[in-house]
């Protein structure tokens, strides 16, 4: 595993929130919503919004929508912590979830899910899901794992382990395996990087790291340059 990637973090996300983007360049985007409520690292709510919004706001377009990237901060042991984003109404608006674990495909099918909720104003089963999952141990790797409303949460065998009622499943997904290699199709950073780079170009890029050269990746698309950094 790569020793930036912290050993046993004590959750599967530290924060969501929702960001506004700003109006302007000088001003800073704004925290319109977050999960846990009482999250009180202020200088992570002040730091993360900054990222949410990596481009020209004054040249935002419609076809910024629904579109995902990744950033990665540093913290002071040296680990590192992920920002997973989607951008909504228009590229004005961006989910954030903030986590120690590279789960990119888990986190981005997550954001679907809360991007709908909150479509359709449905902030109480928005906060029902991320409670069962935020207030449940870290899930072992290949773990199958089922989300639902009213803080239940399905592990493994499908034994409930919060009241008995029969839930409905709001979101699913199997604990990546961190220390395995990814593949095509599955990975998701991998299979965008190979459709956008050409091997000439990736052998270039390859050599060029092997130089210890300054590599730029420009794109049109937030998540290309994301899966290529990731990659």
């Amino acid at each position: 595993m790569d020793c930036r990637v912290k050993e046993n973090p004590e959750r599967t996300f530290d924060l969501v929130i929702k960001v506004d983007c700003p109006a302007t360049e000088n001003e800073d985007p704004v925290v319109l919503w977050k999960f846990p409520e009482d999250f009180g690292d202020q200088e992570v709510l002040q730091t993360v919004p900054k990222f949410c919004f990596p481009f020209d706001i004054t040249r935002v377009s419609q076809n910024q929508v629904g579109q995902h990237f990744t950033y990665v901060l540093t913290d002071i042991e040296s680990k590192q912590r992920f920002g997973f984003c989607r951008l909504t109404s228009g590229g004005r608006v961006c989910l954030c979830i903030l986590s120690y674990l590279p789960w990119f495909e888990v986190y981005y099918k997550l954001l679907n899910t809360l991007a709908d909720y909150l479509a359709k104003e449905q902030e109480n089963d928005l906060n029902d899901l991320l409670k069962s999952l935020y207030n449940h141990p870290v899930p072992k790797a290949n773990t199958p794992v089922s989300l639902s409303v009213n803080e239940q949460i399905y592990i493994a065998s499908g034994q409930v382990l919060k009241n008995q009622q029969n839930p409905t499943s709001h979101s699913y997904f199997i604990a990546p395996d961190i220390n395995g290699l990814p593949t095509i199709p599955e990975n998701r950073n991998l299979t965008e990087y190979f459709v956008a780079v050409d091997v000439n170009n990736m052998l270039q890029l390859y050599a060029s790291m092997l130089h210890e050269r300054r590599i730029i990746i420009t794109s049109n698309k937030l998540s290309t340059v994301s899966t290529s950094h990731f990659s």
